[in-house]
């Protein structure tokens, strides 16, 4: 084998609980730091405080284990100082499709997505542990004395057993669990000891070391052949393209900060761990692994050096100063800043003491401006290997060419531990997961995001699902990509028989589902809208056209509003008659009068308006028994009416005129409502007769197919959602549907690009989740003044001053004369050399919990 391979072996054993023993007899506890709230994707100050705040509780209280001895300096207390190991891990492994989902969803995203990595992305933090224990820490010579009962746990082999660390680790564990730690799997453990490793079941295997960096294999095959290709004299810069799980590897140092005391609120880089690990395509480094190792000493301990340097610099700093020659100044410059924050009346931070610092990044560095760090870099030429080994668990190695000493706010607010994730379930196996849509992936950590459709049937939150951008931000294209996907979801409430359960009974594992499919409604209302009908019909869905010669009175409230919901199909179509023929603010005498008219026709067997208003009018005319009944208004408004129904193809929609005519009856599976060449879509300040048809053709379609999918824990997709907020009667109706959606068991989804209606309306407390793309640099204004990106923050509750706010006005490209791509849009980009796709539309998924996290969708090429 060539002499450029390396058996790349872990130096310890996980005996269970994050409980680790190395070879050289030392023993670690090691816990999981919490993921949550992520550091790239906070939305403010405070986010970023719930980050920090497990390292600015634990950290300190480890350091207090450090027993006093009086006039000891730090040479003399460095052996008593705890070790600790945080080893923050982002590696990536092939995607495997949530087990929520029914085993047809899974093999079908298993294709679509066969090349895709995502993260196993983690944090750990070590501690090494002491035999003895107790409160005779504080006491050196009870120290002494355990070192000493020590000898009599050696096992044969010279070895300390286990049981003598028990008590230290029961301390440990307590600290580790009351900062919100928790104990780490052993399928977690096993990647923390072969981080590198780009397998799910990861393994040992070996690494090629080269000069300036290394390279990864995902098996002993693919090292083999590399040993062969190189030996041969290949370029290793190829090789990627020989074996596409194999990637180059430099390991590099991390040195001292430009740290100076300032708060951490007004450090720019201060995240600099979060922007190291965040990936590539999301404005990161994409490191695979970082390991921070050191000595934590006491904060007191640290203020007691401090002095003692300072004052030894100072003095070297004058006598340099007086023969003319500045070296020391600045560094005494830096030591009197320091010196000011240790020298506060508080209790000062303790100190990661010399601390030796790694990060893995998957490419070959060749400068150190190529690693986005504030700090010094080495790129340890000659010494990868060195590096690669002081970051595995339990190393012997200790190689630390740039030593660093850092107070415990600069690791806690790094971004060390953050895992950006979203959605109702992310692929993690976890009991509150729930079946539903893969919508794609986080832009910092690739982790896959979920869509379900019984959110808030199962966890009582708001039902609406709000979706905002501007108009070509790839709204419907997203839109449609979840649609598709949730069509072919069978009902996990119904059984295959048809019978309703009030929980949700999971999928079988291995075997193909024969429930029925829940029904989804995608209801598009623009003109001439792009054809999608080839992506729906490829996925066995139904297309109703509205400008089709069969859709005479298919928005007939009396035809589709059901028979169970009599009532209500009644009120609905007084409601809209009244509106049509009084206008806006309909009297109460032509309602009373109306229902009437209507109420008769349907008493003797009408199923749309036109017939039962042509059997009142006729009763009404002929003067029979019957006509009492019936209010003199028919006579008035039946000829109008009857005029316009032959003139007007928008009101034969929601005006039928023949008995039997074709019904919106909403299958299983996916249904396109389109509008067609229709224009449906009122202006929002139009008041005439045909301003109000328009809206109400939008309306009675979204009742419509309301009313079908009922009870069915299906979805309704309304694209430009706005259209239905024209008037009390939009609203009325959308506050209707966000309050009973969760009861009548179907999800509710709008799009919308003019988000300030929806703020305006007070729909806010409906609203539980929401997808936010690019609103571009126009970014017009609404009805108060306020931008539409604004109106997003405002109803997402996120801030103004935000990242979010500032990426949804981004363009798609940074200047029209290059079309070059801008990385922080949220549209999706293409290589202006030959339109390829470079990355997909990026969507900010707004959580119940108030979380806003980017995730980029990748759609299916038939969308594209």
């Amino acid at each position: 084998m060539s002499e450029t391979i390396r058996n790349a072996g872990t130096s310890a054993r996980h005996l269970g609980n994050g409980f680790v023993r190395t070879v050289d007899g030392a023993a670690w506890l090691y816990a999981q730091l919490p993921a949550q709230p992520p550091v790239r994707d906070a939305a403010n100050w405070t986010d970023r405080e719930r980050n920090a705040r497990p390292l600015l509780t634990l950290l300190p209280r480890i350091a207090e284990l450090t027993p006093h001895i009086p006039f000891a300096g730090r040479k003399a207390m460095k052996g008593f100082y705890r070790e600790i190991h945080i080893l923050a891990v982002s590696t990536p492994e092939p995607f495997v499709p949530s087990g929520k989902l029914d085993m047809a969803s899974r093999i079908r995203l298993q294709r679509e997505y066969d090349n895709t990595a995502v993260h196993d992305r983690f944090t750990l933090i070590g501690v090494r542990l002491s035999t003895g224990g107790g409160k005779e820490r504080r006491s050196v010579w009870r120290r002494m004395l355990g070192a000493l009962n020590t000898i009599t746990s050696l096992d044969a082999l010279g070895i300390v057993e286990d049981s003598a660390f028990d008590h230290d680790r029961d301390t440990i564990a307590q600290l580790f669990q009351d900062a919100g730690c928790t104990i780490p799997s052993n399928a977690m453990m096993r990647r923390a000891l072969a981080w590198w490793r780009t397998d799910r079941k990861p393994e040992i295997v070996p690494v090629m070391v080269e000069h300036e960096h290394m390279h990864t294999f995902p098996d002993y095959e693919s090292c083999r052949r590399a040993a062969r290709f190189f030996d041969l004299g290949g370029d290793c810069r190829t090789w990627r393209d020989h074996n596409p799980y194999s990637y180059p590897m430099t390991i590099v140092s991390l040195g001292a900060l430009p740290f100076e005391g300032q708060d951490e609120r007004e450090v720019q880089d201060s995240d600099w761990a979060a922007s190291l690990l965040a990936q590539g395509r999301g404005g990161g480094q994409g490191a695979l692994c970082l390991s921070v190792r050191g000595l934590l000493e006491p904060g007191d301990m640290s203020r007691e050096q401090i002095d003692k340097d300072k004052e030894n610099v100072y003095d070297k700093a004058m006598q340099q100063a007086m023969d003319g020659h500045k070296r020391n100044v600045r560094v005494a410059g830096e030591l009197a800043a320091v010196n000011d924050v240790y020298q506060t009346g508080e209790r000062p931070w303790p100190t990661l003491i010399d601390a030796r610092v790694h990060a893995a990044i998957p490419q070959i560095i060749d400068r150190p401006t190529q690693v986005l760090y504030p700090g010094e870099v080495s790129l340890n030429p000659d010494r990868q290997e060195a590096a690669f080994q002081d970051m595995m668990i339990g190393s012997p190695v200790a190689f630390n060419p740039s030593p660093v000493y850092w107070p415990v706010p600069i690791l806690a607010y790094a971004g060390l531990a953050g895992r950006s994730v979203a959605g109702d379930d992310m692929g993690r196996g976890a009991a509150s997961d729930l079946p539903g849509a893969l919508l794609g992936f986080t832009e910092a950590d690739l982790q896959p995001v979920y869509v379900s459709p019984f959110e808030s049937r199962e966890k009582h939150d708001p039902p609406c699902l709000l979706v905002t951008g501007a108009t070509g931000s790839g709204k419907t294209r997203v839109l449609l990509h979840i649609a598709a996907q949730l069509a072919q979801l069978p009902d996990p409430y119904t059984t295959k028989d048809g019978v309703q359960h009030p929980r949700m009974v999971p999928y079988a594992p291995h075997v193909a589902e024969d429930r029925p499919h829940i029904p989804i409604v995608f209801l598009d209302p623009k003109p001439n809208s792009d054809d999608f009908t080839g992506f729906v019909r490829k996925r066995h869905g139904t297309i109703v056209r509205l400008d089709s010669p069969d859709a005479n009175g298919i928005l007939d409230p009396l035809r589709c509003i059901p028979d169970r919901m009599r009532t209500d199909r009644v009120q609905t179509a007084v409601e809209m008659l009244s509106q049509i023929t009084g206008g806006k603010h309909g009297d109460r005498a032509r309602e009373l009068a109306l229902t009437t008219i209507i109420s008769y026709g349907t008493a003797h067997g009408a199923d749309c308006l036109g017939e039962a208003v042509d059997m009142a009018y006729e009763a009404y005319m002929a003067r029979g028994s019957d006509a009492e009944r019936i209010d003199p208004l028919v006579e008035q408004i039946t000829p109008v009416l009857r005029r316009v129904v032959r003139s007007d193809p928008m009101f034969q929609l929601i005006y039928g005129t023949r008995h039997g005519g074709r019904s919106l009856a909403i299958s299983q599976g996916l249904t396109l409502l389109s509008a067609g060449t229709l224009n449906i879509i009122s202006d929002k300040t139009g008041s005439s007769a045909v301003s109000d048809i328009q809206r109400w053709v939008v309306r009675m379609a979204a009742l419509g197919a309301t009313a079908a999918i009922m009870g069915r824990n299906g979805v309704l997709i309304v694209d430009e959602a706005w259209s239905l907020l024209g008037d009390e009667f939009g609203v009325g109706l959308v506050t209707r549907m966000g309050r009973l959606a969760r009861a009548q068991h179907y999800l509710p989804v709008f799009a919308s690009q003019k988000v300030d209606e929806f703020v305006d309306a007070g729909l806010e407390d409906f609203v539980g989740r929401g997808l936010a793309l690019g609103m571009g640099v126009r970014n017009e204004g609404g009805s108060t003044g306020e931008s539409q990106a604004q109106a997003v923050c405002r109803l997402f509750n996120q801030p103004e001053d935000g990242r979010l706010h500032e990426r949804m006005m981004h363009a798609r490209v940074l200047d029209t004369e290059s079309e070059a791509p801008d990385w922080q849009s949220l549209y999706a980009l293409f290589d202006p050399a030959d339109g390829r796709l470079l990355r997909g539309t990026i969507c900010y998924y707004m959580g119940v919990d108030g979380s806003a996290i980017p995730v980029e969708v990748r759609i299916s090429q038939d969308l594209i």
